[in-house]
């Protein structure tokens, strides 16, 4: 039984320390970076507007909105994470209207989503 304790010491320690070590590590983005991510979603988005209105082929706008949704993930703020998860939901479901040729659903999720990562910006600088 002892040296079950004395192995189990260790690894509960080092189990501990890697836990806080990992939490400690985790991301923390400045405000520069969470207005650029903003930034940068909102002009994707509004590029794949364009595309979607002026035709572009599916590959290219499925490019384009999948784009958008990997900027939206660096929108890190705790203020603004419900607002964001729901237009990033809006973004999904342009993405599947794509996919699925539905081009009046994808329009209408797209500015949808455009509306609401233009209220967070406003939400974000007011409060910056």
């Amino acid at each position: 039984m002892s040296s079950l304790k004395k192995l189990c010491i260790p690894v509960l320690v080092a189990t501990l320390a890697s836990s806080m070590a990992f939490s400690a590590s985790a991301a923390t983005f400045s405000h520069a970076e969470v207005k650029a991510a903003l930034d940068n979603t909102i002009t994707k988005v509004k590029e794949s507007i364009t595309a979607l209105e002026k035709g572009v082929e599916k590959d290219a706008l499925i490019d384009l909105v999948s784009d958008a949704r990997q900027m939206q993930k660096d929108i890190e703020n705790n203020d603004l994470e419900v607002k964001r998860q729901h237009a990033s939901k809006r973004l999904k479901t342009a993405w599947a209207a794509v996919r699925d040729g539905d081009k009046q659903l994808a329009e209408q999720s797209l500015k949808d989503a455009l509306s609401r990562y233009e209220e967070m910006q406003k939400i974000y600088v007011a409060s910056h």
